[in-house]
């Protein structure tokens, strides 16, 4: 599975190819949302992964990053 950018992942995401599972795992924090998913004892699914994406979102907005403002224009 290749990492595309934030912003074709999140296009891919609002045409319907990729479900928020795919979006975390194809995204710079696949490895993170994996291990996140382990130490949760759950198996990686789109609930949990849009979850994952929204508590990442919300720990890195405080710090202005880029990934964070492209995220939170998705999930609008």
């Amino acid at each position: 599975m290749k990492n595309n950018t934030i912003e074709e992942l999140i296009q891919l995401k609002q045409d319907g190819k990729i479900g928020w599972c795919e979006l975390a795992l194809r995204s710079d924090h696949g490895t993170a949302y994996l291990q996140w998913c382990d130490d949760h004892g759950v198996e990686p699914d789109d609930n949990n992964a849009e979850l994952y994406l929204e508590e990442t979102e919300s720990r890195i907005y405080d710090d202005g990053n880029e990934f964070a403002d492209a995220f939170a224009e998705a999930i609008v």
